[in-house]
C-alpha cells in the first residue's frame, strides 16, 4: 500500500484513469448510461485533468517551498525557545509548562531553587514529590478533564520548599497553541504563604472572638437573672412616690438593655456555627405583630406608635425569632429617632407575601451606606458615639428572614427618616396566580409584563411590585425565551412601578441574565430606575459586575428611554 502513496504512482494511476474515461467516451456507447452517469463521468475527467496538470506541479513545487520553510522554522522555534527560557529563568516566580498529555516538559530556575529538586527529576510527574497531600486519583482525572477541554487552571495548594517546609501555593496556568494546534499548558507557581497564613488567623481570631463571646455570654447570663429578681423584689416594696422608685425605673430599663445585648451575642454566635434554632409552627402573623407594637408602647411611652395596617393572615415559621426581628426593627427605629415621635408600623398581604414596614422620622441613612448596615457589628460612623449598641441586631434579623425565604431592604433620606421593610412568601413564589401569554410575543403576571414591539424590534418589560430573587429569576428566564423567539435587540426594562427590594438577586442577574440574553443577541438596554433606592443600588450592582457586550443606559423616565432606544439603528 506504500506504493501507491508515492507521487510517482499516483501520477502513473491518473493518467491511467484519465485514459480508460476517453476511451469510454469516444467509443460512443453514451446511449446505454443514463444522464447523471454521463455527467459524473465528464466531471471525473476534469478532475483528473485538473489534478494532473494543475495540481502535481504545483504539489512538487511546493513541497520544495515547504521543505525550506520547515527548516527555516526549525531554527526560528530554536530561536523562541531558548528566548522563553532565557526570559523563564529570569522570572521572579516558578514557572512550568506540559505537554499535551499533561507531562511537565519544563520548570524554571525558580523553581529547582525553591523546591531543591532537580530538573531532570521535576519533568514528567516528578513535580508530585514537593506537594503536601500526594497525588490522587481524583485529582488526577480532574486534571486529565480540564487538559481535554483545554481550559484555564487555577488551584491553591501547600508545596514542599528545598528546607522541608510547607508553603502555599497559587498555580496558574493556561493553554498555548502554534498554528491553531494545542501544545499543552504554560503556568505559574506563585508562593502567597503569607498572604494565607494572614487569612487563617483572621478566620482563627474571629473564631475565638464568637467562642468568648459565647463563653461570655452565658456567664453574664446568670448573674443578671438574679440582679433582675432583687430589682423586681425591691420594687414590689417601695411605694411608686417614693424617690428611690424612680430610680430602680431606670435600672430595670438598663438591665433590660443589656439583656438585649447578651442576647445578641449568644444569637451571632450561634449563627456563626450554624446552631442557631427554629420552631416553625403556625400562627397569626397579625396578632403577633399587634401584641409587639403594644409591648414597645409600654418600653418606649415617649413615643407614638402607629399602626397603620395589619392584614389578618396566618404564617408558618418561628413566632418567636420573628418577634425578635419587629423588635429589632422597632428598637432601631427609637433609637435612631430620639427627636421623632411618630413611628409608624404596617403589614399588608399582597401577591401571595407579607410585606412590613417600620418608619420612623429620625436621623435617617446616606444612600452609600445602606446595603452596609445589615452586616455584623458594621454602624453609620456619624451614630457611633451618639447612640449605644454593638450593630448586631439588624445582622440577626437579616439571617432569620433569610431563614424564612424572605428578603429585607430600607428606604431612607439622610435627615428625614428611614423605612425598613421585609417581605416573607406564604406559598410558592413560582405558583402565579394569573397567566396571560400567548408563548412568543407577550407575556403577563401579576410581578411583569413582557410586550414584543415588532416595529421597533424591542421588547417592552415592565415589572410591578415588590420583588424578590425568586420573581426576578423568573421574570429574566420568561425575558430571554421571548427574546429567543422574537430576535429582539433591544429591550426597554421599566422598574419605575417596583415597589422595592430584589437586591439579593443582582449578582444573578449579572452573572446570568445579562450574558444570557447577550448570546441570544440582546444589544443594548434602557433600564428605567425603581423609585425604590435599595433597588437603584441592585440595579447598578447588576451592571457594575457584568462582562459582557451588552450596552446599558439608565434613565429616570420612560420618555428619555425609548428616545435613546430609537435612535439606536
Amino acid at each position: 500500500m506504500k506504493l501507491f502513496t508515492t507521487y510517482v504512482t499516483a501520477k502513473r494511476c491518473l493518467y491511467f484513469l484519465m485514459l480508460i474515461l476517453l476511451l469510454i467516451i469516444l467509443s460512443g456507447v453514451f446511449h446505454l448510461f443514463s444522464p447523471q452517469v454521463i455527467l459524473i463521468l465528464h466531471i471525473l475527467l476534469l478532475l483528473d485533468v485538473l489534478i494532473l496538470f494543475v495540481v502535481f506541479p504545483v504539489k512538487k513545487k511546493k513541497t520544495l517551498v515547504n521543505q525550506v520553510f520547515r527548516n527555516e522554522q526549525g531554527i526560528s522555534t530554536a530561536q523562541h525557545e531558548n528566548g522563553f527560557k532565557t526570559i523563564a529563568d529570569q522570572i521572579p516566580f516558578m514557572v512550568w509548562r506540559s505537554d499535551v498529555d499533561g507531562k511537565c516538559i519544563y520548570v524554571n530556575n525558580k523553581w529547582i531553587e525553591f523546591t531543591g529538586i532537580s530538573y531532570k527529576e521535576s519533568l514528567g510527574f516528578g513535580f508530585i514529590k514537593t506537594m503536601a497531600i500526594p497525588e490522587n486519583h481524583q485529582r488526577r482525572q480532574e486534571w486529565w478533564k480540564m487538559i481535554k477541554g483545554h481550559q484555564p487552571y487555577e488551584i491553591k495548594f501547600q508545596i514542599k520548599n528545598a528546607s522541608g517546609e510547607l508553603h502555599w501555593v497559587l498555580a496558574q496556568a493556561n493553554a498555548y497553541y502554534i498554528d491553531k494546534v494545542f501544545m499543552g499548558y504554560i503556568g505559574s507557581i506563585i508562593d502567597i504563604t503569607g498572604q494565607e497564613n494572614s487569612t487563617i488567623a483572621v478566620q482563627e481570631l474571629s473564631d475565638r472572638k464568637d467562642e468568648f463571646l459565647s463563653i461570655a455570654s452565658h456567664e453574664l447570663k446568670t448573674p443578671l437573672t438574679s440582679i433582675k429578681a432583687l430589682f423586681q423584689l425591691i420594687e414590689r416594696n417601695i411605694a411608686p412616690d417614693h424617690k428611690a422608685y424612680h430610680f430602680l425605673e431606670r435600672a430595670n430599663n438598663n438591665i433590660l438593655r443589656l439583656e438585649t445585648l447578651i442576647a445578641n451575642l449568644l444569637d451571632v454566635s450561634k449563627i456563626n456555627a450554624g446552631k442557631l434554632s427554629y420552631d416553625y409552627t403556625d400562627f397569626a402573623f397579625h396578632e403577633m405583630l399587634n401584641e409587639v407594637v403594644s409591648g414597645m408602647q409600654n418600653i418606649a411611652p415617649n413615643h407614638h406608635f402607629i399602626l397603620k395596617k395589619s392584614d389578618p393572615v396566618n404564617f408558618t415559621g418561628d413566632k418567636f425569632r420573628l418577634e425578635q426581628v419587629i423588635f429589632n426593627f422597632l428598637s432601631n427605629a427609637i433609637k435612631y429617632s430620639p427627636e421623632g415621635k411618630d413611628i409608624i408600623v404596617s403589614s399588608e398581604v399582597l401577591n401571595n407575601n407579607i410585606i412590613v414596614s417600620v418608619q420612623d422620622f429620625g436621623i435617617g441613612i446616606k444612600k452609600e451606606n445602606l446595603t452596609k448596615i445589615f452586616n455584623r457589628y458594621y454602624r453609620v460612623d456619624n451614630t457611633i458615639m451618639k447612640f449605644d449598641g454593638l450593630g448586631l441586631g439588624l445582622f440577626i434579623s437579616s439571617e432569620i428572614i433569610k431563614r424564612h425565604n424572605g428578603s429585607f431592604w430600607i428606604e431612607s433620606e439622610l435627615g428625614k427618616g428611614a423605612t425598613f421593610y421585609f417581605i416573607l412568601p406564604l406559598t410558592d413564589q413560582r405558583v402565579h396566580a394569573e397567566v396571560s401569554t400567548d408563548e412568543f410575543s407577550y407575556y403577563r403576571d401579576e410581578t411583569i409584563d413582557l410586550q414584543f414591539n415588532e416595529e421597533k424590534n424591542r421588547l417592552d418589560v415592565n415589572w410591578t411590585g415588590y420583588q424578590n430573587f425568586v420573581s426576578v429569576q423568573d421574570g429574566c428566564l420568561i425575558m430571554l425565551d421571548l427574546v429567543k423567539k422574537s430576535q429582539a435587540s433591544k429591550i426597554l426594562n421599566d422598574n419605575s412601578d417596583v415597589m422595592g427590594n430584589w437586591s439579593e438577586a443582582s449578582d444573578w442577574v449579572s452573572t446570568e441574565c445579562l450574558p444570557a440574553l447577550a448570546e441570544a443577541g440582546v444589544r443594548h438596554i434602557a433600564w428605567i430606575y425603581s423609585p425604590s433606592i435599595f433597588s437603584q443600588l441592585a440595579a447598578d450592582k447588576s451592571v457594575d459586575l457584568i462582562m459582557s457586550n451588552i450596552i446599558i443606559q439608565f434613565f429616570n423616565d420612560k420618555t428619555s428611554a425609548m428616545h435613546w432606544l430609537d435612535t439606536i439603528v
